[in-house]
């Protein structure tokens, strides 16, 4: 364990950074403060963000077009006072979606 911790403290030492440089080596390890990236504070996923405005809608049926693991994410790791183990969720590729001019690569009925 003491490994992994002078590993994560390693990542936290920024002498680069501006007001880091007037500091002495120990408190450098605390980090500097950075602008944030969009979608970073909302898990690394701008489609994350979005779901956190509608997940708080709840017991209605939302219709997204995003990535479904970004939708995992963003259900499993916030509340929500929805319909709890009922929830369902599902995605759709392009095989199910097939339109009129394409045939479907497989009969659903079997």
């Amino acid at each position: 364990m003491p490994l992994l911790n002078a590993k994560v403290q390693d990542v936290f030492d920024e002498p680069a950074c501006e007001k880091n440089r007037s500091k002495d080596s120990k408190a450098r390890k605390n980090g500097c403060s950075k602008p944030l990236i969009p979608g970073a504070a909302a898990g690394g996923c701008a489609f994350d963000g979005a779901k956190i405005v509608l997940q708080p809608i709840t017991d209605v049926a939302h219709l997204i077009h995003g990535p479904l693991g970004c939708e995992g994410n963003s259900w499993d790791n916030r509340g929500s006072a929805s319909s709890g183990p009922t929830l369902w969720r599902t995605s759709f590729t392009a095989l199910t979606e097939a339109g009129a001019t394409e045939k479907k690569p497989f009969d659903e009925e079997d």
